[in-house]
């Protein structure tokens, strides 16, 4: 099964690095979409509706902008899963640590950590 993630992050140049790393890791099985404001993140999770497996909030998100997330994924796909594995309607929204936003996160932290997520 493929994983197709829709991300919220900050820095264009440090996400397309990490999500680089993340799908050539998983070569076939994933791939990604970026959202840099919520109202893009809106406008995506609407036009990916069917495809998106679960959103994925990078480490500079605040939460104000974790809460706004939540309710476009509640919006949209009728509720916020707080596991993958959650059962029926709804889509799992991950936050990666703000631990992570970091130059480890950078040297592949972040990849590390949604890695385990998705396959843990």
């Amino acid at each position: 099964m493929s994983t197709h993630l829709l991300v919220l992050a900050h820095d264009p140049a440090i996400v397309a690095a990490q999500l680089q790393q993340f799908t050539a890791n998983q070569p076939g099985k994933a791939t990604s979409t970026v959202a840099f404001t919520l109202e893009e993140l809106e406008s995506k999770a609407i036009a990916e509706k069917d495809n998106v497996t679960f959103v994925l909030l990078g480490p500079r998100t605040t939460d104000e902008e974790a809460a706004s997330a939540k309710q476009i994924v509640a919006r949209v796909w009728g509720r916020v899963k707080e596991s993958k594995d959650e059962p029926g309607e709804g889509k799992w929204v991950l936050r990666i640590p703000a631990s992570l936003g970091t130059e480890e996160g950078r040297k592949g932290g972040i990849v590390g950590f949604v890695g385990k997520q998705v396959e843990g």
